[in-house]
This record gives C-alpha cells, sequence and structure tokens, in this order.
C-alpha cells in the first residue's frame, strides 16, 4: 500500500472512531441545558453517518431528505439542522403530510401516522415506545437520563438499508426476526 493510500486509510479510521464516540457521548450523557429533543436531534444526526442506503437510493452529494411527518419537539430540533454537512451530503430537513413520503430517505413517525407505507429506501424513525414491532426501524427513547436507541434490523435490511456494525454495537436493542 502506498503512503498516500495508507495515510487516507488512517485517516477514514480516525474520522469513524470520532464521530463512533460522538455518538456514544451524545447517547450517554445527559448535558446540562440540553433539552431531551436536541439530545435526540442530535444522536440521530449521528447515527445516520452509520447508515447506507443501496444504488440509487442516496447518490454522493445529492441531499439526504429528512422529512417530518409529526410536529413535535424532536420535529422542532430537526427543523433546526436544515443545511447542516452530513458527509457526503446536506441534511434537508422538510415537514410533510402523510402519505408524502416518496422523495424521503428518513422519516419521522409517530403512532398517528401508522400502517407505513411500503418503501424502499427508507430509513422509517420514531420517539413513540414499542413501534419496532409496526415495522419502524429506529427509535429514540431516555432511559435513566439517556438517550438511547433500539434498531429494527430486518426492517432495515427490507428497505435495503445497511446499518454498521458500529452503530448497531451502540445500541440499546437490536430486533432481528
Amino acid at each position: 500500500m502506498s503512503d498516500q493510500a495508507s495515510a487516507m486509510s488512517t485517516r477514514r479510521v480516525r474520522r469513524g472512531v470520532v464521530a463512533l464516540a460522538c455518538v456514544a457521548a451524545l447517547g450517554a450523557v445527559w448535558a446540562q441545558g440540553d433539552s431531551e429533543a436536541r439530545l435526540k436531534a442530535q444522536v440521530l444526526v449521528k447515527a445516520l453517518r452509520f447508515v447506507e442506503w443501496p444504488p440509487g437510493g442516496l447518490s454522493d452529494g445529492q441531499p439526504l431528505q429528512l422529512c417530518l411527518a409529526e410536529d413535535s419537539a424532536l420535529a422542532q430540533e430537526l427543523r433546526g439542522l436544515d443545511g447542516q454537512a452530513l458527509g457526503r451530503h446536506a441534511l434537508q430537513v422538510r415537514a410533510v403530510r402523510p402519505r408524502q413520503f416518496a422523495a424521503c430517505h428518513v422519516v419521522l413517525v409517530g403512532e398517528a401516522q401508522l400502517p407505513l407505507p411500503a418503501q424502499p429506501a427508507t430509513l422509517w424513525v420514531t420517539e413513540s415506545p414499542g413501534m419496532l414491532e409496526r415495522g419502524l426501524m429506529l427509535s429514540l427513547q431516555v432511559e435513566e437520563g439517556r438517550v438511547v436507541f433500539d434498531v429494527g434490523l430486518d426492517a432495515t435490511r427490507r428497505a435495503g438499508l445497511d446499518i454498521s456494525a458500529k452503530l448497531l454495537r451502540l445500541a440499546r436493542f437490536v430486533k432481528k426476526g
């Protein structure tokens, strides 16, 4: 391996470790003065760095469409992150009406939006407990003063999404089958 390739590989590993540490730190500490919704928003955005969309699902440089199907405190916090750089993508946050999910890469939903339409290459996120059994893929919760998340692995795979093992190791619960 050339020195340049080795240096690039080392930088990628360092960036991955830093990003992983950020996700762990955000979920592990309830920062004084930060709201629950703000911390959930930060954890979600950091977690999105560890999700890969299938070919054609999210092209390099294409904005990542984060759609809000509910108006919650978390949705309000996510609106404030519109335009933030997320790797090779800019985060575009927009409100949608139920069933207007066609161009969304990530959708924040609650129980009122169920049942979910079958839509490939879309990550369905909630903060309502017990929703993985209903087809959602990422559930943000607060437990003992920490923001934690659960992953519906089979649902993500059916949608063609790949969740990094690094993120799965940080999950409180991974639902398989």
